[in-house]
């Protein structure tokens, strides 16, 4: 019988919620109970088809020292999924590390408190689960940074590309040995969180804090693989798809415009010792949308604007409206009028762009003959403005016309 297996990643509690308002009814940022909704509707797809592994690739909160409140949003839906008999499987992020610390991450209290049928993966290793159909092995590799390697006096004083060079092939190692201790006739995934050579990255990019490094995807594609589960890059992608399928399982909700065209969801596997079956679900997140106008040339342009608002606008929506104006135009544009139509918007926020005039150039005769002699607009220009230092600049002008025609020819 096929593993059933869920692949989810980069949930980020605690992102996004300088887009959302307090909900009064609960207290809560809007935009983080979408995130929370996000996470529930994975979780009860997990327990309503019976999967047997729950497979999360990193990046739990925003930042490694999370809020009470995030935490026990996390912790009560691994709860949920511990009373399931569903085997669940943690692999720690870059956001999930404490960067001052090799040994502590913000999932080390699910270690402590070893909560049943949850499994962490915070160090490169090789997992063998036993579920209802069968035994999986699973390579796990955490988010790996350069610290370890400048920690040792040896590394200290090599630049950073000797070190991205270093660490590539350390991971390289790792990765070869752990893929020759596994059982080529088990079903095998493997499981990073990492940045991959063929990966088209989105907002991660914004909420990484420092250098990340990029790894080839050959480094996953070994006929003892049969499906490559990754996180931290936020767009949901098939690298490969086959011998080994490698998938980017994306974030759960959108974090900020930069996502604005990007489906959000979770993976859904069936998977057999050379075979995978895979399917993308949505869990539809909150819409962002962003309407631009010029209006310039427009004689009403709260009107003209009020009209393209309207086109694009959905409810409970997070909306930005950029909008091009001239000076004298400003005050024609009531965004209080706009306000009234979204009303219904989750947010909304205005990006004005003043189109300034042309401004003369202070010196009309400085045109585009005379900067084509240089020598002339330079006499030209110190004659108006610096007169007793014409002569002298002019000397050092020539000189360095000069030089730099004899090292062209």
């Amino acid at each position: 019988m096929p593993i059933s297996l869920i692949h989810v990643s980069d949930i980020h509690f605690g992102s996004g919620e300088s887009h959302g308002r307090l909900n009064p009814e609960t207290g809560l940022n809007i935009r983080f109970e979408d995130y929370v909704n996000a996470f529930s509707k994975v979780v009860q797809f997990a327990i309503d088809n019976k999967v047997d592994v729950f497979l999360f690739s990193g990046d739990a909160y925003k930042n490694s020292v999370p809020e009470p409140l995030y935490q026990k949003a996390f912790a009560s839906h691994l709860k949920q999924l511990s009373d399931a008999s569903i085997q669940t499987v943690l692999l720690v992020g870059n956001h999930d590390q404490v960067l001052k610390s090799t040994e502590s991450h913000s999932m080390s209290v699910f270690q402590s408190l070893a909560v049943p049928n949850v499994t962490i993966i915070d160090k490169p290793q090789l997992i063998m689960l036993d579920t209802q159909n069968g035994k999986l092995q699973i390579v796990g590799l955490p988010y790996v940074t350069k610290h370890l390697l400048m920690t040792h006096e040896k590394y200290n004083d090599l630049p950073a590309a000797s070190l991205d060079k270093i660490l590539a092939s350390h991971v390289r190692d790792i990765l070869s040995g752990l893929y020759e201790t596994l059982d080529p006739k088990i079903t095998t995934i493997a499981t990073a969180h990492v940045m991959l050579d063929r990966a088209r990255a989105g907002a991660e990019q914004e909420l990484m804090v420092g250098y990340t490094q990029t790894f080839p995807v050959d480094f996953f594609i070994d006929n003892r693989i049969d499906y490559v589960a990754l996180g931290h890059v936020h767009k949901y992608q098939i690298l490969r798809d086959s011998s080994p399928l490698i998938a980017y399982a994306g974030s759960l909700e959108r974090v900020d415009f930069s996502e604005e065209f990007e489906d959000k969801g979770f993976i859904h596997l069936s998977v057999t010792r050379g075979h995978v079956d895979y399917k993308f679900h949505s869990i539809s997140p909150r819409p962002f949308i962003t309407v631009e106008a010029d209006l310039t040339d427009s004689e009403n342009p709260t009107e003209k604007l009020s009209d393209l608002v309207k086109q694009s606008f959905v409810k409970g929506c997070v909306l930005r409206v950029k909008y091009k104006v001239k000076e004298e135009q400003l005050s024609q544009v009531n965004e209080n009028q706009i306000r009234l139509i979204v009303e219904d918007a989750l947010s909304v926020r205005f990006k004005p762009e003043l189109v300034l005039k042309e401004k003369r150039s202070r010196m009309p005769e400085l045109n585009e003959s005379t900067v084509l002699a240089p020598l002339d607009a330079l006499d030209m220009y110190m004659g108006q403005f610096a007169s007793d230092k014409k002569e002298r600049l002019k000397s050092k002008a020539e000189k360095l016309i000069s030089k730099l025609k004899s090292e062209d020819d």
